[in-house]
């Protein structure tokens, strides 16, 4: 009779302390920033979606119409699927199919942009957009800030080729070769001769020397979900998704503050949750270093991120698309309403750390940020009450009906429901229902039952959280566990 040998257990590696982390901090204050917006799927001027993204936008100064007016240093990219044919539109906004693009759109504005020490970068995100911000993270960590490159004999920025350079970068950001990664020779050696100073690259022999300053200073993220490419479903395994290439986020970034939506459902919109890599270096450096904040807040995804959404887009898209769009054919798709008091409260606790990190710095991130703080912080209690403020709740459980002449696509798909094959795997990847998972019994979870006094009031009252207008237990199961 045979035995199955016991499997060997994998050590865990002892942190260590990080020779950058315990570096004297650096003594040249930054004195500009740069400050990227990326709003979530489908969300822009085509949808008229004025999402938390695009009312931060304004806040930056960027002036939102017919085309899109930005101050200097502040750059504001509408959502993924946009920009494109009606299936496209739809095709790239579920998979993010144009998310890489966006990567180097981000990252080449950077290089043209971005000089050392005189700058740091203010990231944020929503939803793919917030998965965008930390993919550009990501390239940084990997290849640094390259230089543009210049036309041989002049001072001219070569922008074919400085465009290329910024494709390579993404290309060895992706790259799964073990010489790719931001730890390897190859890599180092990149950044040293093609990028300005990166931190973690200071003089190994000089242990005194200050460490450079981390090119971002701050991250904000409204529940990142997403992934590079289409989902696969296998045989006998089901559905697998490509890897998540920045679980941990690195010493690029500084302060990182990433809000999660505590009652969305969707498979399809799983958490890219984010934290610190305590198992390479000592906790007590990283909490020395910077700011990792990770809360859940109450709501759907696009509670969140204040996503009104339509289906069929109001213009871009073509003429019968914008003719269904219009007040004669309101009929032939309806549109989902987010909770604006959930909304709220998501965009105050972005702005709440925004000004918890302004408060070391030699310039003004938002102007009057105080009055800001107090104006939607008033829009939480005062206005909960007006028709429409709380939004449709979780609109999950039907949400095809919201789909163009949604009512027939929903007998079209109860009729392939119960088919075998691919049809019901595709239903199941775009359509499953399943509570998020909390996954830490530590985790910063927002009690929307209890009385908030900076408020003041219960937002879930305020916000009618209910559990027939919010089914999600993924609040109760967390509490049962502590």
């Amino acid at each position: 009779m045979s035995t199955t040998p016991t499997p060997t257990p994998i050590p865990t590696p002892t942190p260590t302390p990080s020779l950058t982390l315990t570096r004297p901090a650096p003594t040249d204050n930054p004195t500009k920033p740069l400050i990227i917006l990326c709003d979530g799927t489908w969300c822009g001027r085509e949808t008229n979606t004025r999402s938390n993204i695009y009312k931060l936008a304004e806040l930056f100064g960027v002036r939102i119409g017919a085309r899109i007016q930005s101050p200097d240093g502040v750059l504001y990219l509408e959502g993924v699927g946009l920009g494109s044919s009606f299936l496209d539109y739809i095709f790239n906004g579920i998979t993010g199919q144009d998310i890489a693009q966006q990567c180097i759109t981000i990252y080449e504005y950077l290089v043209h942009n971005y000089t050392y020490p005189t700058h740091e970068i203010w990231l944020f995100g929503l939803s793919r957009g917030a998965y965008l911000a930390r993919a550009v993270a990501g390239m940084i960590n990997n290849c640094g800030i390259v230089h543009p490159l210049r036309i041989a004999g002049t001072n001219e920025i070569d922008a074919p080729q400085t465009r290329l350079l910024c494709e390579t970068v993404y290309n060895l950001y992706r790259s799964p070769y073990a010489t790719n990664a931001p730890h390897a020779p190859q890599s180092l050696r990149f950044r040293q001769t093609k990028s300005w100073p990166l931190i973690g690259d200071e003089d190994p022999a000089d242990r005194t020397a200050p460490r450079f300053h981390p090119p971002i200073r701050f991250m904000g993220l409204l529940d990142t979900v997403g992934s590079l490419g289409m989902p696969e479903y296998t045989g006998g395994v089901g559905l697998d998704w490509p890897v998540f290439y920045d679980q941990h986020v690195s010493t690029v970034v500084a302060n990182v503050h990433h809000a999660v939506s505590l009652h969305d459902r969707l498979f399809v919109f799983q958490p890219c949750l984010v934290s610190r890599d305590h198992a390479r270096h000592c906790r007590r450096d990283w909490e020395r270093f910077g700011v990792t904040r990770q809360e859940w807040l109450p709501g759907c995804h696009y509670d969140l991120g204040r996503q009104r959404f339509r289906f069929l887009r109001e213009f871009g898209g073509g003429w019968l698309e914008s003719l269904l769009a219009s007040r004669w054919f309101g009929f032939a798709s309806k549109v989902i309403e987010p909770n604006h008091v959930l909304a709220d409260l998501a965009l105050r606790w972005m702005l709440l750390a925004i000004r918890a990190q302004s408060t070391t710095v030699n310039y003004e991130v938002v102007a009057n940020i105080e009055r800001v703080i107090e104006d939607v912080t008033e829009s939480i209690r005062g206005r909960a009450r007006e028709p429409g403020r709380t939004g449709d709740g979780d609109v999950y459980g039907h949400v095809l009906s919201y789909a163009p002449f949604g009512s027939l696509l929903l007998d079209v798909v109860r009729t392939l429901r119960g088919t075998r094959g691919k049809v019901s795997a595709l239903y199941q990847l775009f359509f499953d229902l399943r509570d998020r998972l909390i996954p830490d019994d530590n985790a910063v979870v927002y009690d929307f039952y209890g009385f908030d006094e900076d408020i003041p009031g219960c937002v879930g009252d305020l916000a009618r959280v209910s559990e027939r207008r919010y089914p999600s237990k993924s609040y109760v199961k967390w509490r049962l566990r502590q």
